[in-house]
């Protein structure tokens, strides 16, 4: 299992104190960077299921990572993998406080040869950022205010996608397209329909909205949707109440129902990724 602070043990050629790792950084890495924001601005739609059990697949093939967690009230990500990689955090509720991500993102991704230290850290590049609910507008005015994608793409060579979860309800389709409002063509998007609120058939409100249809028709901007499997609730729930991660679910013996249908949730939720797993920073990478 990689940790995110995972180092690497070997180098053809030494880097002094004076340079960061970026000149020993492949250029394919570097085109390859992609940071992923799960949002859905409304609570409940499943954004921290879905974020974990990305990271989840993050870890079960061995890429290198770093995850953020803006959610300062419940941070799942940290409840539930906090043992696993390190969980870092992002305030983008205290206007000022989210600017220290850029730099942190610079860090991972060409991290500095610290004194005495004869091995470069590995860098990183794949980052996944949750936002927690009632957060989009602060993530507006972040970029309104720094110009967040365009450092992203032109500074830091970096991608981003934007994870938008939704339910069945008309907040979610407003929601997505409010973040298109600012976000616009800057991002990759990838919607995901959370069957918790029913069959894939039950998301006519997105289906049928003229908005979507008009940015997705008109604009021309491309909206994949996959749907995320639903995992019954007494085995949600008991991972919930252990601060289980998904992998411990499938590991733990005291009940099998629980180790069976996770182990199984999450072999639906990496083939529901694989038609998007390019934009979900997993190029290269077999799911099945």
């Amino acid at each position: 299992m990689t940790n995110v602070t995972a180092e690497q043990t070997t180098t053809e050629q030494p880097i002094t104190d004076q340079t960061t790792t970026e000149e020993a950084i492949s250029e394919d890495t570097q085109t390859n960077r992609r940071l992923i924001i799960v949002t859905g601005d409304k609570g409940g739609v499943g954004k921290s299921t879905f974020a974990r059990a990305l990271l989840q697949t993050y870890i079960d093939t061995n890429q290198e990572f770093a995850a953020f967690d803006a959610d300062t009230s419940n941070p799942q990500i940290k409840r539930f993998y906090g043992d696993d990689c390190e969980v870092l955090p992002f305030d983008i509720f205290t206007r000022g406080k989210a600017d220290a991500f850029l730099d942190t993102l610079r860090t991972l991704m060409s991290p500095p040869l610290k004194k005495e230290q004869e091995v470069p850290t590995q860098p990183k590049s794949l980052f996944l950022l949750e936002l927690p609910s009632q957060s989009i507008q602060y993530f507006r005015l972040f970029e309104k205010e720094m110009g967040f994608f365009k450092i992203l793409k032109n500074d830091l060579k970096s991608q981003a996608t934007m994870v938008a979860v939704i339910n069945r309800t008309k907040d979610s389709v407003n929601q997505l397209l409010q973040m298109h409002d600012f976000c616009n063509g800057q991002v990759d998007y990838v919607v995901v329909k959370n069957l918790f609120f029913g069959e894939s058939e039950a998301f006519e409100r997105y289906d049928n909205s003229a908005s979507i249809k008009k940015v997705r028709d008109e604009e021309g901007v491309k909206l994949p949707e996959i749907y995320m499997p639903d995992l019954i609730a007494h085995a949600y729930d008991y991972l919930d109440e252990n601060n289980y991660s998904y992998a411990q679910g499938i590991a733990q013996n005291e009940k099998l129902s629980v180790r069976g249908r996770v182990n199984r949730w999450m072999e639906n939720f990496k083939e529901s990724i694989t038609p998007v797993k390019d934009l979900l920073g997993l190029k290269d990478v077999t799911l099945s």
